[in-house]
């Protein structure tokens, strides 16, 4: 009984952890989950993070637990994970890993994969892990689906699902900085954070992701110079992900390398496109 699923990163058009609500996109950098059980009636769980031996388990290794207990199950598994997601960095890589373990689970079992059940229990297990301060429903369902998500994380519903209308190359920018996540900073800035929903729900995704990076990276003190400076490079818009310390950034094509070279002088760049696929049996 064995099993592999892949899902994708997401960058964030609106953070959700001011107001309850959010909004992200799904970037090509992707975690892979590969799932085996035994029936041994032992119920012994390992995780393995192939890239990093020395990272927590806990997270994957609860996705298998919670996957056994909703089907009743007292086999035994083994998950081992591989990830082109930089971790702790804004990029959502909790919700890829998670709705990756759920889904190479259900499929392991022989189980249909119901979208609202792996997402449910993906979102349990990084509560559960601590590793969620909302429930990410905005970038859980991005990475899941595929393309842009708007959501009521609080309701944990989809409020609309979209793409961006062209096709367009993604910058991550990773700064030598620290994550800082001050939710108490982060709530007084809830009003501004609505003005920049408002421009997500009218599908207005450059304008909105950018308002919402110059507020959060304020917020929590990142850089407000760097989204100001890709634009000034030819940028379409460009804004802190999630609560840092990753920027994303997005370009024509033809932009891209002027805007890489900019970024460049202040830490890591990762070149990549959009993905509109979502998480998928490998």
């Amino acid at each position: 009984m064995t099993s592999s699923a892949v899902s994708p990163a997401s960058g964030t058009i609106i953070n959700g952890i001011a107001t309850g609500k959010g909004s992200a996109f799904a970037i090509n950098l992707k975690v892979k989950a590969t799932v085996e059980f035994i029936d041994d009636g032992k119920k012994e769980i390992k995780g393995i993070v192939k890239d990093n031996p020395n990272i927590d388990t806990t997270l994957i290794e609860l996705c298998l637990k919670n996957v056994l207990e909703y089907l009743d199950l007292d086999y035994s598994g083994k998950v081992i994970t591989e990830t082109e997601i930089p971790i702790r960095s804004g990029l959502s890589s909790s919700s890829a890993t998670s709705n990756a373990v759920v889904m190479a689970a259900f499929d392991a079992l022989g189980e249909k994969i119901d979208d609202k059940l792996v997402l449910e229990i993906a979102i349990k297990s990084s509560f559960e892990a601590g590793v969620t301060v909302t429930g990410a429903y905005d970038d859980a369902t991005a990475s899941y689906y595929g393309g842009i998500t708007i959501t009521n994380n609080l309701e944990r519903r989809i409020i609309k699902r979209d793409r961006f209308k062209e096709d367009v190359g993604v910058l991550v920018f990773i700064p030598k900085l620290n994550k800082n996540v001050d939710v108490n900073r982060m709530k007084l800035i809830k009003d501004y954070v609505e003005v920049a929903f408002r421009e997500c729900l009218q599908g207005n995704y450059y304008r909105a992701l950018f308002l919402n990076g110059l507020l959060y990276a304020s917020a929590l003190g990142f850089p407000t110079n760097i989204p100001i400076e890709a634009i000034e490079k030819g940028a379409l818009t460009a804004g802190l992900s999630g609560t840092g310390p990753s920027y994303t950034v997005l370009c024509h094509w033809e932009d891209i390398e002027k805007v890489k070279t900019t970024l460049e002088r202040y830490g890591r760049v990762i070149i990549t496109e959009l993905n509109n696929s979502g998480a998928e049996i490998v």
